[in-house]
């Protein structure tokens, strides 16, 4: 995909990972970039159009716990950008003592944020397609036991891509999706997991932090933008230590026969 031109919406993009993929995008020359989030970072907002002043960039805020406002806010992207060439779902929190709260921003906030951008999507384009890219985490990929209900909403979003992408849902709504599953990324979100009142492990996790090597969120943002165009239908990238590579699931029904 050329993102020369292309209309693309950033939820959670104020994040250390998405402000990064942000700048990116930007020095791609999109024609429009939405930065959706919870709160407003304006000079963050003011950087990124800096970088490219003609890509119009402007910042909308989201409640992803809010299905309504959800469908009012991408109303009120669509009234600005007209078409939306790529979404992004990248937000995510981190409290294992209230599980309504990951559940409702990682998994159904982007579960609803992507039904509705389908439907704009495909009803307001003159020709089906565009890219729906969720980022997931290696969290996703295998158990993590440091943080349980965190590593479920991954767990499912992964899941819920993949399905999205399925010759049986592509067929109709044209959109292509794929999954990013970023590894330890040096941004703000990661004291998350470290902080008491978020996690019982939260000393455990630090620990392992500590000990494990890492990527800068610049390196995870270039292996976003590398997937965009590269827009691989059904593709699930781990993105760690700067690289990206693709990762193979075992089909279930393969192991049947």
């Amino acid at each position: 995909m050329d993102l020369n031109g292309k209309n693309v919406v950033y939820v959670g993009g104020c994040g250390g990972i998405g402000s990064e993929t942000c700048k990116i995008l930007v020095q791609k020359k999109v024609a429009n970039l939405a930065v959706l989030d919870v709160v407003e970072n304006a000079a963050l907002i003011k950087q990124i159009a800096s970088i490219n002043p003609s890509s119009k960039v402007f910042f909308m805020k989201i409640d992803l716990l809010d299905r309504e406002n959800i469908v009012k806010v991408f109303g009120e992207v669509i009234s600005k950008m007209k078409t939306i060439d790529v979404l992004v779902n990248g937000s995510g929190i981190c409290n294992e003592f209230r599980a309504e709260m990951p559940i409702g921003v990682n998994l159904l906030g982007l579960i609803n944020s992507t039904q509705i951008a389908v439907d704009l999507m495909t009803k307001t384009q003159t020709k089906r397609g565009g890219l729906i890219v969720n980022i997931a985490s290696t969290a996703g990929l295998d158990p993590f036991p440091l943080a349980p209900v965190y590593g479920a909403t991954k767990a499912g979003v992964v899941s819920f891509t993949r399905a999205m992408a399925d010759e049986v849902n592509f067929s109709r709504h044209g959109i292509s999706f794929i999954n990013i599953c970023p590894g330890i990324t040096t941004t703000t979100f990661m004291n998350q997991f470290t902080t008491e009142k978020n996690t019982p492990n939260s000393k455990a996790t630090q620990k392992e932090f500590d000990e494990a090597k890492n990527q800068t969120p610049q390196d995870c943002a270039k292996n976003i933008v590398e997937a965009i165009e590269i827009c691989k239908n059904g593709a699930s990238y781990l993105c760690d230590l700067g690289k990206m590579t693709e990762v193979k699931f075992p089909v279930f029904w393969d192991v049947q026969k």
